[in-house]
């Protein structure tokens, strides 16, 4: 008896030595990568810290991600009047400002995953979205390569969608959404009175991303974007792992036709449900209707 207590007392401590190697190695590769070694950069560090915290070794609440929402300025002649101290990004066509635009959508996208990682904690209340400022956008007075001051984002989503990114052979928007053709979406909208809508160039823009936790598309969407101050809801869902079109749309509340785009949303192969990067307008009534929880980067 005594021999039997005495290998359960040394199993116990095994396994107590062990958790605690664990959870110290976590804790040094998350302050390593925190330290930025090397010449790593501010998305390389922030993907890092999100595959620590979905890696499942720890509780992904003692993990803090580290990522920071980025700030630009598109600009046509080098000056920016509309923000302090951006990132500059000198642009002299459409085609150079759409690409700016998917560049930073597509980073967003990767930083966070590509929807294949899990990195919200599992305890979450469902049904709350759960929202990623990757970037804010200021668009100079210089820009003037748009008619009225604004971008179609019909012809920009255009763009995405015929339009491969260099290091993976698929378009932007097949990247981002698992469509194909913006064709799909701009169906969907015409089925509903809605449109892609625009953007406007006097207004600031966040490059912005969400994820829900084991909660069905559909589901999350009727709750989280709700109805409420005039805004309503336009979901409009295709055949088996077709991803959903979510349009906000101005009066739908009230049971009024039309609306515009706001983005997609997938089933990522991590099992959750994620808003993939969209541009929607910075502090605006649309952005605080999509009531998300917490945001999962820093300013």
């Amino acid at each position: 008896m005594k021999r039997k207590n005495k290998s359960a007392e040394i199993t116990t401590q095994q396994i107590v030595l062990l958790i605690v190697l664990i959870v110290s190695f976590a804790v040094i590769l998350f302050f390593l990568l925190r330290l930025n070694l090397g010449k790593t950069s501010e998305s390389e560090v922030c993907h890092n810290s999100v595959v620590t915290r979905s890696s499942g070794v720890i509780p992904k609440g003692s993990i803090p991600l580290n990522c920071e929402t980025t700030y630009s300025c598109l600009t046509k002649d080098g000056t920016c009047e509309g923000m302090t101290s951006p990132e500059i990004e000198k642009v002299k066509t459409k085609e150079e400002v759409y690409n700016v635009l998917a560049e930073q959508m597509a980073d967003c996208w990767w930083q966070f995953g590509e929807g294949k990682l899990n990195y919200v904690e599992k305890d979450l209340l469902a049904n709350n979205l759960y929202c990623s400022l990757c970037s804010q956008i200021v668009f100079d007075n210089s820009l003037n390569m748009f008619e009225n001051g604004e971008i179609d984002k019909n012809g920009f989503y255009d763009y995405l969608a015929n339009t491969n990114m260099s290091d993976k052979g698929i378009s932007y928007l097949e990247y981002l959404s698992g469509i194909k053709g913006s064709q799909e979406i701009k169906s969907t909208l015409s089925a509903g009175n809605s449109n892609f809508g625009k953007i406007n160039l006097g207004k600031q823009y966040y490059i912005m991303m969400g994820v829900v936790s084991q909660v069905s598309a559909l589901k999350w969407v009727l709750f989280g974007v709700g109805v409420g101050a005039g805004l309503g809801v336009i979901v409009f869902t295709g055949g088996a792992g077709t991803p959903v079109v979510l349009a906000l749309g101005i009066g739908a509340a009230t049971g009024a036709a039309g609306g515009y785009f706001a983005g997609t949303v997938v089933k990522g192969e991590s099992g959750d449900t994620y808003m993939p990067p969209t541009l929607i307008e910075a502090n605006s009534a649309d952005y605080q209707a999509l009531k998300c929880k917490d945001i999962k980067t820093l300013a």
